[in-house]
């Protein structure tokens, strides 16, 4: 029997499929759009609305991570869909910074690299409600991915958002995963 070695650009596609199963499944339906809208608030009735579109899809993962990851990314992706396929959050942010020409996004920015999981959702929401306003392309599948290692121990994820940034050339870091037994998937 021979395992497939789980790659990033692996990764990715669970991600992607997932993401364009929620918007075909509402691509036509305003109000399914309405009420993944509405559960960015991450009140627990709204929340539950988005269940029927989003949980078919999300497959063997926690209740935890599905309403702290899967649920939140997939409202962010129907509020305000875009289809960059390259970068992390952190170029996303870095635009912004570019496009407002203020400290503002860079402090935001800072703040978010030191918030858990548990404490994420509102200030990455706010920033992508900017990135909108100002027409700044999202790569939501690398975010998911992102999101799911988010608590790894090496925080290696706030530091390839930090160095996309703050543009510092790729680390060999930045070109390979962890161990597969550092990764908690």
């Amino acid at each position: 029997m021979t395992t497939t070695q789980s790659t990033p650009r692996n990764r990715l596609e669970y991600e992607s499929r997932f993401l364009k199963s929620v918007s075909d499944r509402i691509k036509n339906d305003n109000g399914a759009k309405a009420d993944f809208k509405r559960a960015l608030s991450c009140e627990p009735e709204h929340i539950r609305k988005v269940y029927p579109v989003v949980l078919p899809y999300v497959g063997n993962t926690s209740e935890w991570e599905q309403t702290k990851i899967w649920i939140p990314v997939a409202c962010l992706s129907v509020y305000y869909p875009s289809t960059q396929q390259k970068g992390n959050f952190g170029h996303s942010c870095r635009g912004l910074a570019t496009a407002t020409n203020s400290e503002g996004a860079d402090r935001r920015f800072r703040t978010l690299l030191d918030l858990t999981l548990t404490d994420i959702q509102s200030p990455l929401t706010a920033l992508v409600r900017q990135m909108k306003s100002k027409g700044i392309a999202i790569n939501y599948p690398q975010l998911l991915a992102d999101l799911r290692q988010w608590e790894h121990p090496n925080q290696y994820i706030q530091d390839r958002w930090a160095r996309a940034f703050w543009g510092a050339p790729p680390s060999s870091l930045d070109e390979s995963e962890p161990a597969a037994d550092d990764i908690a998937e």
